[in-house]
């Protein structure tokens, strides 16, 4: 039979290690048909096969985001703005939110994302008193980047009854002037505190954030994501009613929140891999610390600017511990947000367990970040067949803010990606999204050149190829949510889930590939994406 679609005259990366080299890759209905020469793949060509010539662009697997927050990423695209740059100080922020209070009726929140406070002229958190400013008319909470700390004025904190008395809650923490009255930062379960308020969207909002999220991914080439963190039933329903319409952009597994779904899917039967090749059920997991930005993520030595913390746990460690276990036992592929490295600690330490209690050969469970380890840490990930999944472009858009906090030696294994290469460790990358962009390339130049935005370089020792990288970008990802054998590489019989690059990525300057553009995004065999003025 003919192949319905061929590419052909590019540099074909199958992400296949020993693969002989490709130019060309023909498409039957879904999947690969065949990936070779020119000459080889235009054999397969009949009079209703489309061509897309590739002048020397690259083709590569679609890429597998590890770890982001689609639903989380669509909404953003409605709040204001707040990242750093393109604003530079805490009066910027406030003008925007400002500007956009000008606009809504009084009373309605306003929700801003993005800063990062090492980024602002200020070298501070925003408060109270800054949002004030903007606005007293309207509730207003100002994330800052990695979701962990907000900023809420002074109506946001009367709506969520946060005075001078209010107690810090467990898991999180209230910072106050030296009177004892809030400043309006607000740190991990604090910050629920007031997200609690915030009306929840509806699953028709739900649905459009995952679409227009699911556009920005197809932008910049990936075709899969992890979804990580379902927790409530209006979420599951905006994901399958898309599925069922066939209107979800982008292959997804869900992550659901162990707190929140556990014991629903185990009373169901349900567990890790129920679904199909477009949706389905991933890990279960959980939160144990917060983030190195916030100084809440859980460190074994105290944090050099904040000799007085070694960050937050979640909840009590033996809890957390017998939640994973449970997780386990349920059948579930287990994760969590692990941060610190004694939060890296206590998590190896419940996989220890859960697989003591009950073995399971294949379980390939996860370690969310993975940011900061230890010799032993990475020894121990290795013994197990634990899996990190590294936020690949935090060393880019973070690193000040990493090493005020930690110092250089303590950062020498964080995001290892040589090292858990070097070490048989499987590891898929991810950006977290919108904690940071959601671009793949600006992930693979991160890992490539290991450096920030500014051009500074930490800890080269850990750099790994381009081939390397798009393969932790590719087959990693798929690996890492059991689905290797049906895609993640450019081979006959995989999904047809592929990305053209507007150039030879072997052509471009590593600290150059962020600019490299996405020409096509191809998803199930149909061409989802094309960028304008692509030909």
């Amino acid at each position: 039979m003919p192949a319905d679609l061929i590419l052909y005259g590019g540099q074909v990366l199958t992400a296949v290690p020993g693969a002989p080299p490709a130019s060309a890759v023909a498409i039957l209905q879904n999947r690969i048909l065949a990936v070779g020469t020119d000459d080889a793949v235009q054999a397969l060509a009949g009079a209703a096969t489309d061509l897309i010539p590739l002048r020397g662009r690259t083709v590569v697997p679609g890429f597998n985001d590890a770890h982001c927050h689609p639903i989380a990423l669509g909404l953003s695209l409605r709040e204001v703005d707040a990242r750093t740059p393109p604003n530079h100080s805490i009066v910027d922020i406030v003008r925007r939110i400002a500007e956009r209070a000008a606009t809504q009726p009084a009373g309605t929140w306003i929700i801003a994302r993005g800063y990062d406070q090492a980024h602002l002229t200020e070298q501070r958190h925003p408060t109270r008193d800054d949002l004030d400013q903007a606005t007293r008319e309207h509730p207003v909470l100002l994330i800052r980047a990695c979701g962990h700390i907000g900023v809420a004025n002074s109506r946001a904190l009367e709506l969520a009854g946060i005075g001078s008395g209010t107690p810090d809650p467990p898991g999180g923490t209230i910072d106050r002037a030296a009177d004892g009255t809030p400043t309006g930062v607000l740190r991990e379960a604090a910050l629920q505190l007031v997200r609690a308020k915030l009306p929840p969207p509806t699953v028709e909002e739900l649905a459009a954030a995952i679409r227009q999220a699911g556009r920005t991914f197809l932008e910049y080439g990936v075709t899969s994501v992890q979804e990580a963190g379902i927790g409530r039933a209006e979420e599951f329903l905006a994901y399958q009613t898309l599925a069922a319409r066939g209107e979800l952009p982008v292959r997804t597994t869900l992550m659901i929140l162990i707190d929140a779904l556990l014991e629903p899917c185990r009373e169901l039967g349900i567990r890790t891999g129920f679904g199909d090749a477009w949706l389905r059920i991933g890990p279960a997991k959980l939160f144990l610390d917060g983030s190195i930005g916030g100084r809440t993520a859980r460190m074994s030595q105290p944090y050099l600017d904040r000799p007085d913390t070694c960050g937050l746990w979640m909840d009590d460690p033996e809890v957390m511990k017998r939640k994973i276990v449970e997780a386990h036992r349920a059948g579930f592929q287990c994760c969590a947000h692990a941060i610190g490295d004694a939060a890296i600690e206590l998590l190896l330490d419940a996989f220890e367990e859960a697989l003591r209690l009950e073995p399971r050969l294949d379980h390939r469970h996860r370690i969310e970040h993975c940011s900061i380890l230890r010799p032993d840490l990475i020894d121990r990930i290795a013994r197990l067949g634990a899996i990190p999944i590294p936020g690949t472009t935090f060393l880019h858009d973070f690193q000040e803010v990493y090493l005020s906090g930690l110092g250089r030696e303590r950062l020498r294994y964080a995001y290892a990606l040589r090292t858990f290469l070097d070490r048989g460790i499987v590891a898929a990358a991810s950006t977290d999204t919108p904690v940071c962009s959601p671009s793949a390339m600006l992930g693979i130049q991160t890992m490539v050149t290991r450096r920030n935005a500014a051009g500074q370089v930490l800890w080269p020792e850990e750099c790994v190829t381009l081939d390397e990288a798009i393969r932790v970008y590719t087959v990693n990802g798929a690996y890492a949510s059991f689905e290797e054998r049906a895609k993640g590489t450019l081979e006959p019989g995989k999904l047809a889930d592929l990305a053209v690059l507007e150039t030879d990525l072997h052509s471009v300057a590593p600290e150059e590939l962020s600019t490299v553009r996405v020409d096509y995004t191809i998803v199930d065999g149909r061409v989802a994406y094309v960028r304008p003025g692509a030909a």
